[in-house]
């Protein structure tokens, strides 16, 4: 019997990660299929990383700045 080696189907997304006007961090697909929204920015990077299958090229974050929310 041959060996069985499974292929990668699964395209990793590419995410980015920005903080709203009502001052959470949002994680977003550029596609808009998978996302969500966090209180902190670690929260957002964890999850998009999550998502991404750890590939730190695929995750775009912001830099650590408020525009209109909350401080």
């Amino acid at each position: 019997m041959p060996n069985f080696n499974p292929l990668h189907v699964c395209r990793s997304q590419h995410f980015d990660i920005r903080h709203n006007r009502r001052g959470y961090w949002t994680a977003c697909d550029r596609e808009g299929l998978t996302g969500g929204t966090f209180l902190t920015r670690r929260d957002a990077i964890r999850f998009a990383l999550f998502e991404a299958g750890g590939d730190a090229a695929y995750v775009h974050a912001a830099s650590d700045v408020r525009h209109g929310g909350r401080r």
